[in-house]
């Protein structure tokens, strides 16, 4: 009997991975013949994946017997190309990244999916064990490997729509803050976004020789770009809050832009977290750009609304029991920031201010 992780289990095991498996644990869809679950089967998940919640989703070819308590059986009989399942341990087989979006697509609101898409891409897993509770690791997936894998798979539930938010997606994030500054100002009005199209995210640019002397770096990599206009947008945490050397890393960084004729555009924690304050960081990169901020949506105040009230914590994916157990032993560190070494103090909930939409710094 073989485990087969799919959807929402499958999303939380990939959230915490280390690192994709090698080729070696690829496989197609014959491991859905010997899909199931037992009570001795689902104890031996929970004792090897703690973390993923509550009702376990699992995949198999058939399955006519009566579900077991806290678990939901999904039979497919759809034909899945190979490298669609990994083997990620024994007994254990996962969708692969593409796949379980593709599963999700289905379950997840838009803005949802594009922020789970994101985190798939990005590079960090969840990890309490990891000061900041996030470990470096490359990106699962990106969206030229979901789009291949897209037009290989035979139509399944759920493909057309993962197909059209690609788009969105932000590729390369070195945090779940800096994925949401990415949807905040990209996603389209109708979605709750400002609609600042044509940005481009961690993409590589190489900086004048004046530039690479000041940054002491070959090529600088902006976390937003516009690169026709020269606008970089940057995510920092609190300045009070980084080290002497974090501090003067971002300085030199941002001094390296300049010399190169970007305007650079500092995004920090507090801000992100206040709707005010982004839409203001909005409408001056809409200067920059020479545009006007159109909202054009009448559904725009709601869905930013909605948007806001989902925030960026991933954390609501993984157990929250065993989160719980994690942070009461005193091993979650605070957020980190979107270069991987600037912790950020976790204090709750901003100041409300009258008219604004703030959401809470979580800890992941």
């Amino acid at each position: 009997m073989r485990l087969i992780l799919q959807g929402p289990s499958a999303l939380a095991w990939w959230l915490t991975a280390a690192a994709r498996p090698s080729v070696r644990g690829v496989t197609d869809d014959h491991v859905l013949q010997n899909g199931g679950i037992n009570a001795a089967a689902l104890s031996y998940l929970r004792e090897r994946a703690p973390f993923v919640p509550a009702p376990v989703h699992l995949l198999t070819r058939t399955w006519n017997r009566p579900q077991l308590p806290g678990c939901r059986i999904h039979s497919s009989r759809h034909k899945y190309p190979r490298g669609s399942f990994i083997r990620v341990d024994h007994g254990i087989v996962v969708s692969s990244p593409e796949l379980c979006l593709a599963q999700l697509a289905c379950r997840l609101s838009t803005p949802q999916l594009v922020q789970a898409a994101s985190a798939l891409c990005a590079a960090f897993a969840l990890d309490p064990h990891s000061p900041g509770g996030l470990a470096r690791r490359g990106p699962l997936t990106d969206t030229a490997r979901l789009a291949s894998y897209l037009g290989r798979c035979a139509p399944i539930d759920g493909s057309r729509i993962l197909r059209g938010i690609l788009p969105l997606v932000a590729q390369c994030a070195y945090s779940p803050p800096e994925i949401f500054m990415h949807m905040v100002l990209n996603m389209p009005n109708h979605l709750g976004g400002f609609g600042l199209r044509g940005l481009s995210a961690n993409d590589p640019i190489a900086p004048s020789r004046r530039a690479q002397r000041i940054s002491e770096r070959r090529t600088l990599i902006p976390d937003l770009c516009w690169a026709e206009a020269k606008l970089a947008v940057e995510f920092d945490s609190n300045a009070e809050h980084l080290t002497p050397q974090q501090a003067a890393q971002d300085a030199k960084k941002r001094l390296a832009l300049e010399a190169d004729g970007y305007r650079v555009i500092t995004v920090t924690t507090s801000q992100l977290a206040s709707s005010r304050s982004m839409e203001e960081i909005a409408r001056e990169i809409s200067r920059h750009l020479h545009r006007r901020l159109r909202i054009r949506s009448t559904k725009f105040r709601a869905c930013h609304a909605a948007l806001y009230r989902m925030g960026w914590s991933l954390d609501h994916y993984l157990d929250q029991r065993w989160l719980a157990q994690q942070r009461s032993a005193g091993q979650t560190a605070p957020l980190e920031c979107s270069n991987g070494t600037k912790p950020e103090r976790n204090d709750g909930m901003a100041d409300c201010r009258q008219n604004d939409i703030e959401i809470p710094r979580p800890r992941f």
